[in-house]
């Protein structure tokens, strides 16, 4: 395309005279100069953001303080002993004159020290960010000790980081001993099994910690010598890039549009404007700009997943797939009515405006309405949500050449995958089932394209949604993306049409958007097919329910004087128990970023303290008398206090289940088995849970824009046999459960458990009043 282009700019003609005439377009001359212009930009700003965080936290002040000491202790005559020194080392140097001798020791000297204070400072924060206690103080009761750590820390970080300036500061992951590991396992388990198991159990924990356990420890201390953290990488090989399992369900997740509100129905304008609050993200991350994540305005959060947010893709193969990163990608993919287009984010050496981008939205609506569809094109992209050793055995043999490699590379490559679906969904409290198929469309949809870092589905009535795949990064990442996004989008505005707002403008030549060309053999159009009819069935056996629950929310909650996380938690184990009449291994997700190249630990919810509370509810209904009462929200406050510990633990580094894995990924590389450790990492989790963070970006105050909230987004089931609940609270007033699990199980029913966890919501209500 860009070869064509130049060889319309530059133009010449012989007339029949003999004379060369030379015709120049100014316009494409001017696209090639903003393009040099963009790269050499580019580059430089890679450039400084580098230097940057190679002497963080030091900064170009403090430089500057240093060569002013240095250059009145010159002036002064304090430095003639280093002056005598260098000049008998280099006896060049007692040639140059005063003035230019002066100035060299003095910026030899700064930089030197300068680098030293830098060293010295980065080490510092280090050690004081390897400080967690703060997570223990009371709510807004912060300690004087605490306090002067978050003074420190303040002053070093200094106020305005970059986005990854931090990332050399961060502490490791912690090694927890093995002792430590086996007795928070063994409190973990004792909740749903009996005494004759428990044991069993501690016998065999017992047996690991005095014999391979200690082998296994030693070897995995060396990994965390030499590793960023010694559990990330191979969470992200072995859980998620050997896994063969469809992606579709099973791994990727999602996030929903605000369900009450919609800042346009014309669905062109709302995916050009939040094509141009993804890029702004994009840019903010590529300049650093994004300002880094904080826990309590100060221990700073990793920020490496950040970079592979925009430009990559999973790319399947026969035993594990890889991750690949593209730099200099300038489009985004788009699927139309069973076709495949390119749409250029950026031309002529400068990113388009929302309303140039609205205009190739439009081209690409009308033209898929005549375009023909090559066989097997429209359903391509269920190859992507199969089994992945079968993808991969299709992408080399029919996609590995030709047509279809070209094709199917600019897919791979683009920024992202932007999907114009013909469906109107949306919000109807009579009619629960809408927002039902909205999130099952979302987690499922016929034409995602899996691999992607992330798709973002635009519906015929302007609703916007997003598929994210989980290797890459976790929720977090994409949620602070999507509520930003969100923002942003509303901020550009549309005019009284509902259009983007804005003329496009007349110095650039845009070129219409590219119909992506395949040639497709009958052979691959029949495995197509096949493949579409799996993904169908494994949509059809999804049962996926939201709950909008709006009889209360964190508002309430917080006069409880407790962590709403874990009050949610609380309800969910009182909603499983009233559902299967049992208790079972709870998986909550949580974070480690507060180490270097942290991701996620388990938080094990169901403990003893929440079990007990559970029994004292179910007992005593109805509860009448306040001694009742009373005494149910004393067994509330120590299983809320016992969760909150856990989370603290598994954000310090010392979960349970990470630590288990590694040490069973040791034993593998050494040859050796562990039956402990093949029975702990085998267990079933029949609930798994998380929370989706709110607040992470540009805050919208929802008590003055109510119909704002954001539903959040949730995944799959992880057992076949168990649920899938993912949480958000929206604001003071309203939580949502998205709640998922198998049609084809006879044990689970998510339409029910959704009615369970409102009750079980309004049973622990009822304590308080």
């Amino acid at each position: 395309m860009a070869e064509a282009r130049l060889a319309v700019a530059f133009q010449f003609q012989v007339t029949d005279e003999g004379e060369i005439k030379v015709h120049l377009d100014r316009r494409i001359l001017v696209d090639v100069y903003r393009s040099i212009r963009r790269v050499i930009r580019r580059k430089l700003f890679k450039s400084r953001n580098a230097a940057i965080q190679s002497v963080f936290p030091a900064t170009g002040i403090s430089w500057s303080i240093f060569f002013v000491i240095f250059g009145a202790m010159q002036i002064l005559g304090e430095t003639s002993d280093t002056v005598s020194a260098i000049q008998d080392k280099i006896p060049q140097f007692g040639r140059l004159d005063p003035v230019t001798r002066t100035i060299l020791v003095t910026l030899v000297s700064t930089t030197l020290l300068w680098l030293v204070w830098s060293f010295f400072l980065r080490n510092l924060l280090k050690l004081l960010l390897t400080y967690k206690g703060w997570m223990w103080s009371p709510h807004g009761k912060l300690s004087l000790p605490v306090k002067a750590w978050m003074g420190i820390c303040k002053v070093i970080i200094g106020r305005r980081p970059k986005l990854m300036s931090l990332q050399n500061c961060m502490p490791k992951l912690p090694v927890p001993s093995v002792s430590e590991t086996m007795n928070r396992y063994l409190l973990t388990v004792r909740p749903f099994v009996n005494d004759e198991e428990y044991a069993r159990l501690r016998n065999l924990a017992e047996e690991f910690q005095t014999g391979l356990g200690k082998r296994l420890q030693r070897y995995l201390w060396v990994k965390s010598w030499w590793s960023s953290n010694y559990v990330s990488d191979w969470w992200e090989q072995y859980v998620y890039l050997r896994g063969r399992s469809p992606l579709m369900i099973n791994s990727n997740y999602y996030c929903l549009d605000a369900i009450q509100f919609t800042p346009t129905h014309v669905r062109s304008a709302r995916l050009a404007n939040f094509i141009t609050a993804l890029m702004k993200f994009k840019n903010d991350i590529d300049r650093q700009t994004l300002a880094p994540r904080f826990a309590m305005g100060t221990a700073p959060l990793c920020c490496e997943q950040y970079p592979r947010t925009f430009s990559t893709t999973r790319i399947p193969q026969l035993v594990q797939d890889t991750i690949e990163h593209y730099v200099d990608s300038k489009h985004v993919a788009l699927y139309s009515r069973g076709k495949w287009y390119v749409l250029n984010v950026i031309a002529g050496g400068r990113q388009l405006s929302p309303i140039e981008l609205q205009k190739q939205i439009i081209w690409i609506e009308e033209a898929s309405l005549t375009d023909v569809a090559a066989p097997g094109e429209a359903d391509l992209s269920a190859m992507t949500s199969g089994e992945r050793s079968k993808w991969a055995s299709f992408r080399e043999t029919f996609f590995s050449k030709g047509a279809n490699k070209h094709s199917l590379n600019l897919i791979e490559q683009s920024l992202f995958v932007a999907i114009l679906d013909d469906s109107e969904p949306g919000y109807d409290p009579e009619n629960p089932d809408m927002l039902n198929n909205y999130a099952k469309g979302m987690l499922c949809g016929d034409h995602i394209w899996y691999d992607k870092s992330f798709s973002v589905v635009c519906f015929k009535n302007g609703k916007i949604g997003m598929n994210a795949e989980h290797a890459w990064a976790d929720a977090t990442i994409i949620s602070h993306l999507a509520e930003e996004c969100f923002n942003w989008d509303i901020e550009l505005g549309y005019d009284s049409s509902g259009n983007c707002r804005g003329q496009p403008r007349d110095d650039t030549i845009l070129s219409p958007p590219r119909r992506l060309r395949w040639d497709i053999p009958a052979e691959a159009v029949d495995q197509i097919a096949v493949a579409r009819n799996v993904a169908d069935g494994m949509k059809e056996d999804l049962d996926l329910h939201i709950l909008k629950h709006d009889n209360y929310g964190k508002g309430f909650i917080k006069t409880c004087k407790v962590s709403p996380d874990a009050y949610i938690q609380i309800a969910l184990q009182l909603a499983h128990y009233k559902n299967q009449g049992k208790f079972c291994l709870t998986y909550e997700s949580s974070m480690t970023r507060l180490f270097r190249s942290g991701r996620t630990e388990t938080v094990r919810s169901c403990t003893s303290e929440s079990c007990a509370f559970v029994r004292a509810v179910l007992d005593k209904q109805p509860i009448v008398l306040q001694s009742q009462k009373e005494e149910c929200k004393a067994l509330l406050k120590s299983a809320v206090n016992r969760h909150t510990d856990l989370f603290r633990e598994s954000m310090s580094g010392k979960g349970v289940d990470r630590h288990m894995f590694c040490l069973y990924i040791v034993s593998k590389y050494l040859g050796e088995e562990s039956p402990f450790l093949q029975e702990v990492l085998s267990e079933p989790w029949r609930l798994s849970t998380s929370q989706t963070p709110y607040g992470q970006g540009t805050h919208t105050d929802l008590r003055k824009f109510p119909d704002r909230i954001s539903a959040g987004g949730g995944f799959g089931p992880v057992a076949d046999d168990g649920y899938g609940v993912s949480y958000i609270i929206a604001g003071e007033d309203n939580i949502f459960f998205h709640v998922s699990s198998k049609k084809a199980s006879s044990h689970t029913n998510s339409r029910k458990f959704a009615a369970d966890i409102s009750e079980a919501m309004q049973d622990i209500r009822s304590l308080f009043q």
